[in-house]
């Protein structure tokens, strides 16, 4: 090991940058086969401790719990380390192959899962099934392992009734403001939403920096506002469904502790709440000094229809550089927020994207943070 460790050592002494572009991809392809030589070994052994009852020894529950509080990797990294070393009995053709290299540690994952969920079907295809994946990737890799495990043991524990009972989606919130989204899709739910998100990501233009995570929020946030814009929504309460927001006049402002918050309670920021505002119907309610209802006014557009066609014509799509966002996913972005005295007039509108409205906003608070004087 302390000769392994310092080959190691060697090889992270080198500067990077006096190797050509071929050396370091050498390198690089060289690490991943001894990462997997080190996999193969390590569950190896992590299969011998726990044969020996070495984790009780040690003071340990299991090889998970070791290995989890000695390299301070997570329970679940852990868990899938104890889990390769168990599959050496079950699939014993396909271990050997791991470590002589002949398959990665990613397709021998495929086919100890499989061994696992098919135990009696798997010895008997166990050498074809090494030998069809030998010259796959690892995606190809999984296709093949699951036609064969459905071919020999039909849908298997998820099938379509028992996906339609588990089926289920749950919105909580979290810290910060922020939604956490969980559940489980069956798997036409699953493809039509990976269609519809697909649609709504166009390539991102100069400049766009999101990852593809953070476009794929993006393009489910379009999908949910543009389907409450759209006229064929039913309403609730003699309305259509939108976010609703609850504020007083200092918030619109830019001055947070008043009144700044959704009608479920959720309290928002005041960058989020001027951001909706730009492009937004209001309708104002006065209230008493008990919170008793006084006056209720009628809801008003920030841009009216006529002005909103003008600034659609005139744009076409969303002003920030290099992007193409289409109409229907952009906000009119008020120049000189309405609510600090700015007129709602046609050249002072811009379209702009969700993102690239989020964008602007953030910039006119970080311009605001450097010079308070000029807010």
């Amino acid at each position: 090991m302390s000769q392994l460790r310092s080959v190691l050592e060697e090889m992270a002494a080198v500067d990077d940058h006096r190797l050509s572009v071929a050396e370091l991809a050498a390198d690089i392809i060289e690490l991943t086969h001894i990462e997997q030589m080190i996999d193969v070994l390590r569950a190896r052994k992590t299969k011998n401790l726990a044969d020996r009852g070495g984790h009780h020894q040690l003071g340990f529950s299991s090889p998970t719990a070791l290995l989890a509080h000695q390299t301070r990797m997570s329970p679940g990294r852990a868990k899938a380390i104890v889990a390769l070393g168990n599959t050496r009995e079950r699939a014993p053709v396909t271990q050997q192959a791991w470590a002589d290299g002949r398959i990665s540690t990613d397709q021998a994952r495929h086919l100890f899962r499989a061994a696992e969920s098919v135990p009696d079907a798997y010895p008997e295809a166990e050498e074809r099934l090494v030998d069809i994946i030998e010259g796959l990737d690892a995606v190809e890799t999984g296709k093949a392992v699951e036609y064969w495990r459905q071919a020999v043991d039909g849908p298997g524990d998820i099938d379509p009734e028992t996906q339609w009972v588990r089926r289920g989606l749950h919105l909580s919130n979290s810290i910060g403001g922020m939604r956490k989204v969980d559940g489980w899709l069956t798997r036409t739910a699953g493809e039509a939403l990976d269609a519809a998100i697909a649609a709504n990501m166009p390539p991102p233009g100069d400049g766009d920096t999101r990852t593809p995570r953070q476009r794929r929020h993006d393009a489910l946030e379009n999908l949910c506002r543009d389907w409450l814009d759209n006229g064929t929504t039913p309403t609730m309460g003699g309305e259509k469904p939108h976010i609703s927001l609850l504020t007083d006049l200092p918030a619109l402002r830019g001055i947070a502790g008043g009144t700044h918050e959704t009608l479920n309670g959720d309290i928002i920021d005041i960058d989020t709440l001027r951001m909706i505002a730009c492009d937004a119907s209001i309708t104002r309610i006065v209230l008493g000094p008990d919170s008793e209802v006084l006056d209720i006014g009628r809801k008003t557009r920030v841009w009216t229809t006529a002005q909103r066609k003008a600034i659609v014509a005139r744009d076409r799509h969303c002003q920030a550089p290099g992007c193409r966002a289409k109409p229907q996913h952009c906000d009119i972005h008020h120049e000189g927020h309405w609510a600090d005295g700015g007129t709602t007039s046609v050249d002072k509108g811009k379209l702009f994207c969700r993102f690239h409205h989020t964008q602007e906003h953030l910039k006119q608070r970080h311009r605001q943070h450097r010079h308070p004087s000029r807010t």
